[in-house]
């Protein structure tokens, strides 16, 4: 079993793997969101990830957001920690791939990302932990 942790630091992200991992089931388990306690600005309930090797399948059905993952959190929580058990097929995943960060409803203004800290309300960083059966592609060989 293996498990495929992603560290979002910015709105707009190449995240880059040592190895691709081939098309299978993929769990989302644990997303923990770090942020600067502040309730401006407003992220209008939490924010949206999109990854792209989610885009353009048909794993999430939604009214709001389509193939994106919804985490929702309170403005004045410094860490939320989310446990899901999301199971989804997702296609190849290539060894780079790009996530993108939106306001839960995608209105108004940019998710703001800082490691610092010196930005108030700014997301420090989004992890999330997927759960999946195999590195390798028994079934190729």
């Amino acid at each position: 079993m293996g498990i495929l942790h992603i560290r979002i630091t910015e709105k707009d992200q190449i995240i880059k793997l040592d190895k691709g991992i081939h098309g299978q089931n993929m769990t989302l388990k644990k997303a923990v969101i770090v942020k600067e306690p502040t309730s401006t600005p407003d992220y209008r309930g939490g924010v949206t990830v999109e990854i792209s090797f989610l885009s353009g399948g048909i794993e999430i059905a939604s009214n709001v957001n389509s193939d994106e993952i919804s985490l929702p959190f309170n403005n004045t929580d410094s860490v939320t920690n989310i446990d899901w058990d999301l199971n989804f097929d997702s296609e190849d995943i290539n060894s780079n791939f790009t996530t993108s960060v939106f306001k839960y409803d995608k209105t108004g203004g940019d998710v703001v990302f800082d490691s610092t800290g010196t930005t108030a309300g700014a997301l420090y960083y989004i992890d999330l932990y997927f759960d999946y059966a195999s590195l390798y592609d028994y079934n190729a060989y």
